[in-house]
Parts: C-alpha cells; sequence; structure tokens
C-alpha cells in the first residue's frame, strides 16, 4: 500500500495506473468499463493529471487509436513488477488492446456470473520470468524463453473450489506450421501434469483465440497428434467484443442499470 498523506493522489490514482502497467497500453474507453466510471470525461480528467505528473503517457497510433502507457516512474510508485513498453506500435496496440479486452469480457461475465475469475498478464509474467539486469542480459532470456511466456493466464475457480489454470493465446497472424509444430510439443509435455521447468505455473488447458479461419484449421491440425489435444481449443474472439456490445456482461445494479463506481 503506497502512502498518500503527502501526496496529491488519490487511491482510484493508483488503481489506474495498476490497470495500465499490468496491461502494457489501454485505452480511455477501457479504463471506463473497468473502473464503471459513468462517463469518458472522467477518466480523461484523471488521466491527464496522471499524464501531467509523469505517471502515464499518451500516445496516437496511425493517427486514430489514442492509447495510455505508464512510466517506469508509475512502477517505482506502485511497485507494480512488471516489464514497461517503451512506445506502442500497430501491432502491439492491437494486440495488447484485444487481449484487454478478453480479460475484461472474462472479468465482467465472471462477475455477472459470480464465479471467481483472476488472470496475470504477459507483462507480469514476463518480469516475474525474465526479472531484473541490463537491457542486454534480459532481452537474451526473453529470446529464450519467449515461447515459454502466453500472452495471458486466466484463472477460474469452480463451486467445488478447484481453479483451472489457462494458458491463452490471441493469435492475428497465421505462423509457419513448424513453429505450430514446436510450440504443441510444448503444450503437450506442458499438460501432462505438473509444473515444468520455466513455467511459472501448472496449466490445465490452452485457449487459442483467433478469427481466420485459415489459424482455426492450422491449430486443430497442429494438435491432432497430441496425447492432451483435447486440452488445446481455439475460439472466436466474442463477438461482444469486436462490436462493442459491453452492455451484455456489464453486472446490472440493483437500480437496473449497468453497475457503476462509486464516486469519489
Amino acid at each position: 500500500m503506497v502512502m498518500l498523506k503527502y501526496t496529491s493522489l488519490k487511491e482510484k490514482d493508483l488503481e489506474y495506473l495498476s490497470f495500465i502497467l499490468r496491461n502494457g497500453m489501454v485505452t480511455a474507453k477501457q479504463i471506463m468499463l473497468k473502473f464503471r466510471e459513468p462517463n469518458i470525461h472522467r477518466v480523461y480528467r484523471r488521466l491527464r493529471k496522471l499524464e501531467g505528473q509523469k505517471f502515464v503517457k499518451h500516445e496516437r497510433i496511425a493517427h486514430k487509436v489514442g492509447v495510455y502507457l505508464g512510466t517506469i516512474e508509475a512502477r517505482k510508485l506502485t511497485n507494480v513488477n512488471v516489464t514497461v513498453p517503451n512506445k506502442a506500435t500497430i501491432y502491439t496496440m492491437q494486440h495488447d488492446l484485444l487481449i484487454t479486452d478478453l480479460i475484461l469480457f472474462y472479468e465482467l461475465q465472471s462477475e455477472k456470473q459470480v464465479v471467481d475469475f483472476k488472470y496475470r498478464t504477459e507483462r507480469e509474467i514476463r518480469f516475474s520470468m525474465i526479472g531484473e539486469g541490463d537491457n542486454r542480459s534480459k532481452l537474451k532470456a526473453y529470446n529464450d524463453n519467449r515461447d515459454r511466456i502466453p500472452d495471458a493466464v486466466f484463472f477460474f475457480k469452480g463451486t467445488d473450489g478447484n481453479v483451472t489454470t489457462t494458458w491463452v493465446e490471441l493469435e492475428l497472424n497465421k505462423k509457419d506450421r513448424k513453429r505450430y509444430d514446436y510450440k504443441f510439443k510444448m503444450f503437450d509435455d506442458m499438460l501432462s501434469g505438473g509444473r515444468q521447468d520455466h513455467q511459472l505455473y501448472s496449466y490445465d488447458q490452452v485457449i487459442y483465440f483467433a478469427n481466420d479461419v485459415k489459424i482455426h484449421n492450422v491449430i486443430n491440425q497442429a494438435k491432432q497428434r497430441l496425447i492432451n489435444a483435447s486440452k488445446i481449443t481455439v475460439r472466436n474472439v466474442p463477438s461482444i467484443i469486436l462490436e462493442e456490445r459491453w452492455e451484455e456482461v456489464l453486472p446490472v445494479g440493483t437500480d437496473g442499470k449497468p453497475g457503476r463506481a462509486e464516486a469519489d
């Protein structure tokens, strides 16, 4: 817990920073959904304050999408153990924002269905596996371990108390078949039980999200010969995300409207 007595920051500021840092880069709309803010203007107002204090950077990608990134100063303030991106590219922006959409979708849906859901992001996992050091050593460690780092990990706790640990991949482009064969051999070993070397968790299943039928086909073909083929699935990105129909998963408050954050 950060002491706030002698700063102009509020608890909600730290919650914003933690969310941005964990996810790498986010949009104002995603922040509004995460914290059930009553309007986007409240989000922008808080982000402008954090930007002015050098805890947040704002970048506009392809003259269209505005994203917010946390800074090293924000990480020092919050003690959130993550890697911090230097800049956003069109590909990383598209990939990271869709992963955050998936996290929000399952978080909101689980809350609505009263299911316990937690997650770790790729940036948290990368930091845990690679740690500190100079840029050269961190880059080597990342390249040595990149196939062992999921895009996210989802933890679903059932009514029986058991937790299903899910390796999540978002596939925007089809990769070479040899790459899938190599990675799926790793998945087969990993899903056979127990925590493997270089892995933070023991995984129960792997879910790929992709909206290209060619990617669906190559994944389904690649897993066919595996012992644990049934534990690897490929799904479309939910249409609620792609069509911005968030009201369908927002939990409903006692007034019959989507639940909102309390005023601060």
